[in-house]
């Protein structure tokens, strides 16, 4: 029987409990993720010494799905209304949590959050091209509004775009968060499948980056589109679920940049058949950029598949490590989305 709280709670704990199993694996490959572990990582565990998530304690989060909860909580707060400054007190009000930003932030977020408590920031006066812009840090903090848009993917897509822009205003960027937003939000739809959430993906993608060709700037980089069908062929292709972990690794990347992080994404949600660990597991094995990746296929296959599909450990391990309240949030959006379905229905 369909929950509509259930999928919500489900798309939140999915991108946490990836950023959180993430973290201990990030920046290794898979041979050297084995070789200190003794194992594939399938829960959470303590970050080594040598990452970013050193001093993390099992379960604790990263700069993704802590950002995307202080976003998803400001706007829960003003009523589901999304605007850009509802985004920029977000984001100063994350900022000022020295365990999620210092040590985790990227440095495109960093600026933009600089310019909004009002340092001026000097130009260089070389060239400003924003190449280091395009990566996967507006798709990681997304997928809440995904949730807040059950069901309305253009919706969805109209306000990834409100958000992306405050801190990554080029085309590449927009396309990689529309196409989580748009999947996450069929995701969580009654009647949503494996197939219709990666239509819903692609279509995210596509619109994403042509209206970033209107609203934001230009940038070199690789389509999200193309790389986003290249790693859904590899997870609906031939073989097991680790075969196309490694394939989606070497061939599509797990990196920083949004047309690695974000198809690999997709592709690791295809490869598992949208099943709610497997998605993350995949994502935290694969090596590289793996609490990112881990965050976005754990938003897409908890919306798909409810928070009753994880271990029951997940959610309070996830809310005491990190001193959030998850199911409250997940309460608050339930509630904005029935008062919009409401006024879809009337």
């Amino acid at each position: 029987m369909y929950d509509l709280y259930d999928r919500i709670l489900g798309g939140l704990l999915g991108a946490g409990a990836g950023d959180a199993m993430g973290a201990a694996t990030e920046a290794r490959t898979t041979e050297q993720i084995l070789e200190y572990f003794g194992h594939e990582v399938t829960d959470f565990e303590t970050p080594p010494m040598d990452t970013f998530g050193a001093g993390n304690v099992p379960g604790q989060l990263t700069d993704d799905f802590s950002s995307a909860y202080f976003v998803a909580k400001h706007i829960v707060d003003n009523d589901g209304i999304v605007r850009e400054d509802v985004v920029q007190k977000a984001l100063i009000d994350w900022s000022e949590h020295p365990v999620f930003f210092d040590r985790f932030a990227g440095p495109t977020t960093r600026l933009a959050i600089r310019r909004y408590k009002g340092e001026k920031i000097e130009r260089s006066g070389g060239v400003e091209l924003v190449t280091r812009q395009a990566t996967n840090g507006a798709a990681m903090k997304i997928s809440p509004i995904g949730l807040l848009n059950v069901g309305n993917v253009d919706r969805a897509i109209e306000e990834a775009i409100t958000v992306t822009m405050v801190t990554h205003d080029n085309y590449l960027a927009l396309s990689g968060a529309c196409a989580v937003a748009a999947a996450v939000s069929e995701a969580a739809r009654d009647g949503a499948d494996v197939y219709s959430v990666l239509q819903a993906g692609l279509y995210g993608a596509r619109e994403g980056a042509r209206i970033g060709r209107e609203v934001a700037r230009d940038v070199a980089g690789p389509s999200v589109v193309r790389r986003m069908e290249m790693a859904i062929d590899i997870g609906l292709g031939a073989g097991t679920p680790k075969e196309k972990m490694v394939e989606l690794g070497h061939r599509i990347g797990a990196g920083l940049h949004v047309a690695e992080a974000i198809p690999c994404a997709f592709g690791f949600f295809a490869a598992n058949g949208g099943d709610a660990l497997g998605s993350i597991v995949g994502a935290v094995n694969v090596g590289y950029d793996t609490d990112t990746v881990a965050t976005m296929s754990g938003a897409i296959a908890g919306a798909l598949k409810g928070a009753k599909a994880y271990p029951e450990h997940f959610l309070p391990t996830l809310e005491e490590a990190n001193h959030l309240e998850i199911q409250k949030l997940a309460g608050g959006i339930c509630k904005i989305v029935e008062k919009r379905l409401a006024g879809r229905e009337a």
